[in-house]
């Protein structure tokens, strides 16, 4: 596929263009990252610089959750409304960009690179490196002066960086792939949701989410973020079987449901998974907080129910 360069429609550095299907581009931008956007979205003319800031910052996001966005003018709506992450998340964002490419302990951070501005969400370089300051004084980063004004990361940063990782990785949530038909809802609220919450865990429908993404990235992103997915197959749609396999492909423990009357048309493919078989949504609701509990465990919010 042919590309060209071309300014980008946020940050203005000069990245790479290639037409996509329809009237969409892939661009790759050494600042932002990667991202797809539409014709209509790339001559908007309400981006104001401090969503062109957040966008440039978000896409980052994105990029580190292994998501390419496609930016459309429905999510640039939805973009101006995002707060700007805090100070702290701001710098260990900054640490969290440091560790990618780095094969050596003793490797050296050139925060020259313009993609260290958008992982931060700053303004530009000058406000990056407060962060980087504020690394500094935690101990987390050190200067090296041996070979050109580098950066690199302290025993102590690797330290808290593993800590940040572990501290991720302990979510809250869970994605629930299942049937949205209205048919379906009683099953959800009454049975889903309330076996989740039990167990000390918040579940996440992504069609009951905010969010700007393209709905297959916000997926994969969700699926990523999650401990573990709640896939139901009443009524076998397509996509249950799809978000389910990808859980499996990340070593994300899936939990497998499905309404009694509808258990004989499971695809053979699932049928060697031990499913909760339900009958109606109280029995769901216990018998999901059992299942959860046994093999998964009590969640971050069991405390607190």
């Amino acid at each position: 596929m042919n590309a060209w360069d071309a300014n980008c429609h946020f940050c203005g550095s000069n990245a790479q263009s290639r037409m996509r299907r329809g009237d969409c581009s892939e661009i790759e931008c050494p600042r932002c990252g990667k991202f797809e956007i539409t014709w209509e979205a790339g001559v908007d003319s309400r981006l104001t610089p401090e969503m062109r800031r957040n966008v440039s910052g978000w896409v980052r996001d994105r990029n580190r959750e292994g998501v390419v966005p496609r930016i459309t003018t429905d999510a640039l709506r939805r973009m101006a409304s995002l707060p700007l992450p805090s100070v702290a998340a701001r710098a260990e964002r900054l640490l969290s960009e440091a560790l990618r490419g780095q094969d050596r302990l003793d490797g050296r951070i050139d925060l020259g690179e313009p993609r260290f501005i958008a992982a931060t969400y700053s303004w530009d370089h000058a406000e990056m490196m407060v962060l980087y300051q504020l690394l500094r004084e935690r101990g987390w980063m050190v200067r090296m002066m041996d070979q050109g004004p580098k950066a690199g990361i302290t025993a102590e940063g690797y330290m808290a960086a593993d800590e940040l990782a572990a501290e991720r990785g302990r979510s809250e949530e869970v994605f629930v792939a299942m049937s949205f038909s209205s048919a379906m809802t009683s099953a959800y609220e009454t049975g889903l949701q309330v076996g989740i919450e039990r167990a000390g865990y918040a579940p996440v429908r992504v069609d009951r989410t905010e969010h700007v993404n393209r709905i297959d990235d916000e997926i994969v992103a969700r699926i990523r973020r999650s401990a573990f997915v709640v896939a139901d197959f009443t009524e076998q749609k397509s996509g249950v079987y799809f978000e389910a396999g990808f859980a499996l492909g990340l070593n994300l423990p899936v939990i497998w449901n499905c309404r009694k009357d509808d258990i004989y048309n499971l695809h053979f493919d699932v049928r060697q998974y031990n499913c909760i078989v339900w009958k109606d949504e109280n029995d769901l609701a216990r018998r999901l907080q059992l299942r959860i509990e046994a093999t998964v465990g009590r969640g971050p919010r069991a405390t607190e129910m």
